[in-house]
């Protein structure tokens, strides 16, 4: 008979089957576990073996203190000890330099091991000290009152240095000289350009030959020498005043007149350079106003004659003032 032929017949006879099979099977013997602890079922402790939840019962109970399982006391650990935190190798480097180095000095002031005895250690304890080995510094009398002031050095001797000093200044004035007298034009000027007016030149004047230039200019306009030369005479002169002569080493003589007393700056003999101040611009003599009256002579024959001085400072590169008149 098939499944569902079986399940028709207890369909119809439901009853009478439960009782058959009630009948036929023993009575199960019910017996109820105990719920297990909170602990257990929260995870915070372990199970009992071979108990599962699965066919625990649900019902509910309630549990004493004294049904649960005493718990073993928890081992003691050992209290930590306090120790220092190591510290970094950059400190535990440097640290060893400095050991090194602190052995180096002990060794460098003992002397290595096997140089015997320290010589710190074998050198003499110095003396103690007492009133016969203090000496004092100076010469201490009773009635020093402190501090006083020492004697000077004697002040060195500087004779030998300011005579070398005023031997080195003369020198060098003399050498400033002649480098200025090579600076200097071989002839020069008798006025300065501009500080006059060319008045008169080398020509006939009045009836007469008039053999110099004039140059006009304010009395007291310094005359310089044309030439080197040595002064052959410093005089007073009729017609000029007062004149000086001026001799070149080649013989010429330069002139200059119309001078007071008071401007001949010069004596004969004197030697003067081109450039150089021989006398002033006066009014004397033969003279309608201020001028120098400047003449150049040449030797000729034994003699003198008279040239243009216009041309003849012209050839030594001196520039005149146009002529006035």
């Amino acid at each position: 008979m098939n499944d569902l032929a079986t399940r028709s017949l207890l369909d119809r006879d439901g009853t009478t089957a439960r009782q058959d099979d009630s009948a036929s099977l023993p009575t199960p013997e019910t017996r109820d576990f105990p719920m297990p602890s909170r602990t257990l079922r929260l995870g915070l402790g372990s199970a009992a073996p071979g108990l599962s939840t699965d066919n625990v019962s649900t019902t509910e109970i309630t549990i004493t203190r004294d049904d649960l399982p005493e718990s073993a006391p928890a081992p003691e650990t050992a209290k930590p000890k306090h120790r220092l935190q190591a510290p970094p190798a950059a400190l535990r480097a440097r640290t060893a330099l400095l050991a090194i180095a602190a052995g180096a000095t002990a060794m460098a002031v003992t002397g290595s091991a096997g140089d015997g005895a320290s010589p710190l250690a074998s050198a003499p304890s110095p003396a103690p000290l007492d009133d016969q080995n203090i000496k004092p510094v100076g010469n201490l009398t009773s009635d020093d009152t402190g501090p006083r002031a020492l004697a000077a050095a004697p002040a060195a001797d500087l004779t030998e240095f300011s005579a070398q000093l005023s031997q080195g200044t003369k020198i060098k004035k003399e050498q400033a000289a002649a480098e200025a007298a090579k600076r200097r034009p071989l002839v020069a000027s008798p006025l300065s350009l501009g500080a006059y007016d060319l008045t008169s030149a080398f020509a006939p004047r009045w009836g007469t030959f008039h053999g110099g230039i004039d140059m006009a200019a304010p009395l007291g306009t310094p005359i310089h020498a044309a030439t080197d030369g040595v002064v052959v005479k410093a005089e007073a002169a009729s017609g000029y005043g007062h004149w000086i002569q001026v001799k070149a080493s080649d013989g010429t003589i330069t002139m200059y007149g119309h001078m007071a007393s008071s401007g001949v700056l010069v004596k004969a003999g004197q030697k003067v350079t081109a450039g150089d101040t021989i006398g002033l611009v006066g009014n004397e003599g033969f003279s309608t106003g201020p001028h120098l009256h400047f003449e150049v002579w040449k030797p000729k024959g034994g003699s003198y004659v008279k040239v243009d001085p216009a041309p003849w400072l012209a050839k030594q590169g001196v520039r005149l003032s146009a002529l006035g008149n």
